[in-house]
This record gives C-alpha cells, sequence and structure tokens, in this order.
C-alpha cells in the first residue's frame, strides 16, 4: 500500500497544503456540518501532511474546564481513546491535562521518561506512542475548548513547520468548537423559547376551559334558581357550615348517595366545583326527583 504522505515535500510546501486544507474545513464549519465530522476531517487532514507519520487526538473540554472529553482521533486505537475520555485538566497530567491547565503548549519529546507520563505511560506504550505535543484550544476569550494533540511513534522535538501546523489547526478547531458551542446554545434557547410559548398557550386553553365550565355552570345555576323559585324551601342557606349562612336559600343540590341541601349561589358553585358527587338537583333526574326533593 503506498503511503500518502508527501514524504519529500518540504516545509513551506507542508504549510501550503495545511492552508488548503483549512480552507475546506472552513468550508465544512461555514455548512455548520456536525462537530465530531469537522474535527475527525481535520486531524484525517493533518495525518496525510505531514512528512512524519503522526497521530492527531482533538478533546473537548467540560464546561467548567476540568475535565477533557473525546473529539476526534481516527487513528488512535479505540482502547487508548476510551481510557483518556474524561481525563482531568491539571499540572502533570499528561501532555493534553498540562496544556489546557497552563493554557499553552506543551511538548513532550519522550514519553517515556517525561514525569507528566507517568501515571500514561502503560498505556502510552500500549498503543505504541513515544511522544506527544498538545496545544490548548482557546476561546475567542480565552476560556478552555479543549485541546489539539500530535502523537509520534518514536521520540521526536517539533520543527518550525510542526509548530506552524499546530497553531493553524488548533485555531481550526478553535473556530469549529465555538461555533458548536454557538449552535448549541441557539437550539437550547429556541427550545426554551418553544416549550415556554407551549406553556403558555396551555395556560391560556386552561384558562378558556374554566371560564367556559364557570358560565356553563353560571348559566346552569341561573337556570335551576328560576326553576326551583316556587318550590318550598328553607329561607337561609344550609351549606355554609358554622357560622352559617344567612344567604337566601335559591338552589337545591343533591349528591351520588342521595343527600341533598338548599345553598346561596356562592355555596353551591363552592360544592359543585370542590364535590365530585354533587350536582343540581331537577326533575329532569327522573326516578330519583322523588328522593331527591323529599
Amino acid at each position: 500500500m503506498t503511503d500518502e504522505r508527501a514524504t519529500t515535500a518540504g516545509p513551506m510546501d507542508a504549510v501550503e497544503s495545511a492552508n488548503a486544507g483549512q480552507i475546506a474545513l472552513l468550508e465544512l464549519i461555514a455548512r455548520q456540518a456536525p462537530l465530531p465530522e469537522v474535527l475527525d476531517g481535520m486531524a484525517r487532514c493533518i495525518e496525510r501532511l505531514t512528512p512524519h507519520e503522526v497521530l492527531v487526538s482533538v478533546l473537548l473540554a467540560d464546561p467548567d474546564g476540568r475535565h477533557l472529553r473525546h473529539g476526534a482521533a481516527p487513528g488512535l486505537p479505540d482502547f487508548y481513546n476510551e481510557a483518556i475520555d474524561g481525563i482531568a485538566t491539571g499540572e502533570g497530567i499528561g501532555s493534553c491535562g498540562t496544556a489546557a491547565h497552563r493554557r499553552e503548549p506543551v511538548i513532550v519529546t519522550d514519553i517515556a521518561t517525561d514525569p507528566f507520563w507517568a501515571d500514561f505511560r502503560d498505556l502510552a506504550g500500549r498503543a505504541g506512542l513515544a511522544a506527544c505535543w498538545s496545544t490548548p484550544v482557546l476561546a475567542r476569550d480565552g476560556a478552555l475548548l479543549g485541546t489539539f494533540a500530535m502523537y509520534h511513534r518514536t521520540p521526536r522535538v517539533p520543527d518550525e513547520s510542526d509548530l506552524t501546523l499546530a497553531r493553524i489547526f488548533a485555531g481550526t478547531a478553535a473556530l469549529a468548537i465555538e461555533r458548536h458551542h454557538d449552535e448549541q446554545a441557539r437550539l437550547a434557547a429556541e427550545e426554551r423559547a418553544r416549550a415556554a410559548l407551549e406553556e403558555l398557550a396551555e395556560a391560556v386553553r386552561d384558562a378558556e376551559r374554566r371560564a367556559a365550565a364557570a358560565a356553563d355552570l353560571a348559566a346552569r345555576m341561573r337556570a335551576a334558581a328560576t326553576a326551583q323559585a316556587t318550590a318550598p324551601h328553607p329561607e337561609h342557606c344550609q351549606l355554609g357550615g358554622v357560622p352559617p349562612c344567612e344567604a337566601p336559600a335559591e338552589i337545591k343540590i343533591a349528591d351520588s348517595w342521595g343527600d341533598a341541601a338548599w345553598g346561596c349561589p356562592d355555596h353551591v358553585e363552592e360544592a359543585i366545583i370542590n364535590v365530585r358527587s354533587v350536582f343540581i338537583a331537577s326533575e329532569e333526574l327522573g326516578g330519583l326527583a322523588a328522593y331527591l326533593n323529599r
């Protein structure tokens, strides 16, 4: 299989190719391609461009900046990506954790001897990694967005073209991640607005239902008061409790167990609304009428 890397390309050729690759990535960002697609494309682009074998990893910072999550690393083995997913940021925590903590590039040229890799040396050895150069990915306001790392199979010191590539693509990663965050914030705001509108609409519908029910009940109570006006009934409302209600008794109500009482409009409305078994007694009750009108 032919290696697609331009092994004979000079430093300027690599930078020019990187610029072309960056333009393609910017087009992806402008089209609002998913962040994993952009970061994966960026990693693969760099891995093709560099004259020496390099494996690229992008880690994404948690909102609090205390941990780094897997973003893209198509050339690294899955077990390695899984092991470092969620790595803490802090001094001496590998190349990436330290770069994120310091907010500046961290160049580890030999993982086998560097103290920053003491806790990850065996893991790196199993993955065949010998050097790691990590650059923090920072937002325009200086907030930590993640890290951009270049791994090598052998101990290696970066040259100027390596550092230029890192700067170019760390900036591209920052643009992609910020764009993603902005889009997520926009979608979240739209969802909150949609939920608020739906809540408001439901409140309006509920108010309309309540208003309609209240109007219907008021109409039924007026009709019942008119229909029952000539029926024998007590002078005062029987529903007031203690102290008793002194308002005139106008409407007769009953419940499912056959109990009946006369009340004023206010207490009748309260009873019907709050007690499910209560209803307005009327001659339309058929066979129950005689019992309810006792």
